[in-house]
């Protein structure tokens, strides 16, 4: 926090809330045991996934779904029994029509605006993170797409070879992108 939030230490003492700042350097270890959990969360689905490398945008992404996942369920050492901390927050309920239908990575094909020409209506795509809707990444332009309609499709070889060499393709036009081999 480095100090950013002691100008409010006097309004919150009028409130009966104890504002305890973190100095620059100073470790939090609550929020250390966080910064762990959400880690280990994201390498289990990372090595679930078929791709052998991602692209640093979709790691962003990945972080954000397993932020998503861990603040959507209680815990047992929060603030409340029944409530998520997404909950307490934000006053929204997850369901799984909304949030819980795709798994991070899924192909899909993504139906967006369509008039009666001929062009083509739907986007081959990864499934990313919900957001009542859903974010997607698009296979043909490499980047997020948010849609609400989509058809679930099994993962096909020509995919995973378009993220590989998509990946590969970031890699040797900017050696200083990051790039994660699995």
């Amino acid at each position: 926090m480095d100090g950013q939030f002691d100008m409010l230490r006097a309004d919150l003492a009028d409130m009966q809330i104890t504002l305890n700042t973190a100095s620059n350097s100073e470790h939090v270890p609550e929020v250390e045991g966080h910064i762990q959990t959400v880690k280990e969360h994201a390498y289990a689905i990372y090595n679930m996934l078929p791709f052998p490398h991602l692209l640093t945008h979709m790691i962003i992404e990945l972080i954000h779904f397993c932020n998503f996942c861990l603040n959507s369920f209680p815990t047992a050492t929060g603030v409340s029994d029944a409530l998520s901390p997404r909950n307490i927050v934000t006053g929204h309920h997850i369901t799984y029509e909304a949030y819980c239908q795709l798994e991070f990575g899924s192909c899909v094909q993504t139906h967006g605006y369509h008039s009666n020409s001929m062009v083509t209506c739907t986007t081959g795509a990864l499934a990313l993170r919900p957001t009542g809707n859903f974010y997607f990444f698009s296979l043909t332009t490499g980047r997020n797409l948010n849609r609400h309609n989509w058809t679930p499709l099994p993962k096909p070889a020509k995919d995973i070879n378009h993220v590989r060499t998509s990946v590969n393709y970031v890699c040797i036009l900017n050696p200083y992108y990051s790039c994660v081999a699995n």
